[in-house]
């Protein structure tokens, strides 16, 4: 019925979409969840915008959602003078100007453990530093659990060398509030799961809970984790190649844990980073007041993660809210109003925040971006190198699989 039908509104189906659009060709977009955005995701629930999914338009410089923000009127934040500087606490203490320095030594350790590993072995980050002192062995737990969402085992250290930098921004009203915007235009039909795809005829046949959906060719850009867990069918099976491209990839558990308060600030200013390091295997950070808003922003990773989730909002909020008392004082719990849970490893929709590379798989992502049988892509932000876990990097990816879907569509057909 149509040229591409693009399965998932996230980033990665946005991007599929407008280059589709450029390109002239038809196609649907249909979004599982009432909203699109995916993993990009501004809550409101307590009456000021954040981020609950992806935060930061990474390497701002070439990101595409920079030209669309400009594109929309909108203008992302950024700099250095955003940011009102971090203080690390064990426990409850901050720490001294002189262990604050000795952290910056142990940062650099941890940098040159990880370039001594020769791509070929491609160990996990933990394996990386295994002969190295207990400081930069913790340091580097807690930031592979902030920055991947994962603990370090899992992680593999040549994928996650490969990642590209740049300087962040942000979006005041909410990224998420304008990768939603972004996608305005496509019509995205809400509400609309699929289930299953047949891919062994002529073209590909969706199944969804609102009916059967026919195309030439199909972009999928579920998260890793959803395809794993199996709740998209597909006739035929999905190649040998694929399924092991699958095998070696695992979602991440990236957690945010908004906390609101009163009119208190408890001397922090705003874009001021507070991390509680006492327990590397639990370690936390707190964002104070972004934009001025009344939040704090909790933010763990990894098992920790994971675990505190599964207790639900009402204990995972009071757990934030202990922790952030300890370094804040106890006026911070008399001030509070609220919380709110973004646990995405427990979204049926997403099942983890974004993949890692599991050690000695770093090839796992562009082998699952490779096009099945001219008719299926997989994409997201699991299937780019460079740009990986990143909502940047999932709008490449989407737009990549379309401009392949293009060439396929285009290319004359045998009689």
């Amino acid at each position: 019925d149509m040229d591409v039908v693009i399965i998932g509104a996230g980033a990665a189906g946005i991007g599929a979409a407008r280059a589709l659009k450029q390109q002239g060709k038809s196609c649907l977009v249909i979004e599982a969840r009432e909203r699109a955005g995916g993993r990009v995701f501004t809550d409101m629930a307590l009456g000021q915008p954040f981020d609950a999914g992806a935060a930061y338009i990474h390497f701002a410089a070439t990101n595409p959602w920079s030209t669309i923000a400009a594109e929309l009127g909108v203008e992302p934040q950024g700099g250095y003078r955003l940011w009102a500087g971090s203080t690390a606490y064990r426990h409850g203490r901050a720490l001294s100007a002189a262990e604050m320095a000795r952290r910056g030594t142990l940062n650099r350790s941890l940098a040159e453990a990880y370039d001594d590993v020769e791509e070929a072995s491609d160990v996990s980050l933990a394996k990386a530093l295994d002969e190295e002192d207990q400081e930069v062995r913790d340091l580097g737990r807690i930031q592979a659990q902030m920055a991947a969402g994962e603990d370090p085992q899992w992680i593999s250290t040549a994928d996650w060398q490969r990642l590209e930098g740049g300087q962040n921004h942000i979006v005041p009203g909410g990224y998420g509030a304008l990768v939603r915007q972004a996608a305005e235009p496509f019509g995205v039909r809400l509400g609309v799961r699929a289930t299953a795809i047949d891919w062994s005829g002529q073209g590909v046949s969706v199944a969804t809970d609102s009916g059967m959906i026919r195309a030439r060719t199909a972009i999928i850009t579920v998260s890793v984790g959803v395809l794993q867990a199996g709740h998209i069918r597909f006739t035929p099976a999905l190649p040998q190649a694929t399924a092991q491209a699958l095998a070696g990839l695992r979602m991440g558990a990236l957690t945010k844990i908004a906390l609101q308060f009163g009119a208190e600030r408890f001397d922090f200013q705003p874009h001021q980073f507070l991390s509680e390091i006492g327990d590397p295997a639990r370690a936390m950070t707190f964002e104070t007041w972004p934009f001025g808003h009344e939040h704090v922003i909790a933010v763990c990773g990894g098992d920790y993660a994971r675990g505190l989730a599964r207790q639900g909002e009402a204990a995972v909020v009071d757990h934030a809210l202990e922790r952030f008392t300890k370094i804040a004082g106890g006026e911070a719990r008399k001030a509070f109003k609220r919380g709110r849970l973004a646990a995405w490893s427990e979204d049926p929709f997403s099942l983890g925040s974004y993949a890692v590379a599991l050690p000695g798989q770093m090839t796992s992502r562009e082998a699952l971006a490779q096009p099945i049988a001219d008719k299926l892509w997989l994409a997201g932000e699991a299937t780019v190198a460079n740009y990986s876990m990143t909502a940047g990097g999932a709008y490449i990816a989407g737009r990549e699989a379309a401009l392949q879907a293009v060439k396929h569509l285009d290319a004359p057909r045998s009689r």
